[in-house]
This record gives structure tokens, sequence and C-alpha cells, in this order.
């Protein structure tokens, strides 16, 4: 059984802009907590971008942590920047543009592994 103490450093996390930096090429992510039904992912930003994809069941929040990015919501592209929060719809379409570089923190329920991958 976890102390207290225990518990406490293994969900402390430092740098997450060099932590994400550190999950290797293509679009890597790294599952941080688990609250209830809500995961909370690091992600590092992979210049290629990402397809158009939509979550009919779920909404997501994306907090750009380092870098930038060009996210498109149902096509109407939106810059985030360092510091910026993004609302995703459930049901939206939504994709990430070529050119982007940095780090975000992705907030939702879709289950991933507990590792990065």
């Amino acid at each position: 059984m976890s102390t207290p103490e225990t518990t406490f450093r293994e969900t402390t996390f430092r740098d997450l802009t060099r932590l994400a930096a550190g999950l290797g090429d293509g679009w890597r992510s790294l599952r941080l907590a688990q609250i209830q039904d809500i995961g909370l992912k690091l992600f590092r930003v992979e210049p290629a971008g990402l397809p158009t994809e939509t979550h009919p069941d779920y909404a997501e929040g994306l907090l750009m942590l380092d870098g930038e990015i060009t996210l498109t919501l149902d096509r109407t592209p939106i810059r985030l920047a360092a510091g910026d929060f993004q609302l995703i719809p459930a049901g939206v379409p939504h994709a990430i543009l070529p050119g982007g570089h940095g780090a975000f923190l992705l907030v939702d329920p879709e289950p991933i592994p507990l590792t990065a991958g």
C-alpha cells in the first residue's frame, strides 16, 4: 500500500515541456492522471499535423504548454500558442494542421494506455 508521501511523488510531474520532448518522434502521448472518468494526457506536437477526427460522445479540452499549433474546428482555423486553451465540443470535426511544434495537455474521457505510445 502506498503512503501519502509516495502517492504525492507519483503524481508530481515537473517540466512538462521537457517530458513531452522526450516522448520520441511521431505523435506520442503520456497519460499523467485519471480523475474519475477524465484523462489528463501530455502530447508532443508532431509537425506533420493530425487528420480530421470527430468524437460524437465527448468534448475535449486542449491547453498549449509550449510552441504553437493551428487547430481547425469544423474547418475554421484557430491558432493556439503557449498558455492558450481551446474547448473542442462533442461532435465537432477537428484537426491539427501541419507545421506546429511544442506540447499540450489534453483533457478528455477517451481511454488510452498508461504508458507512452
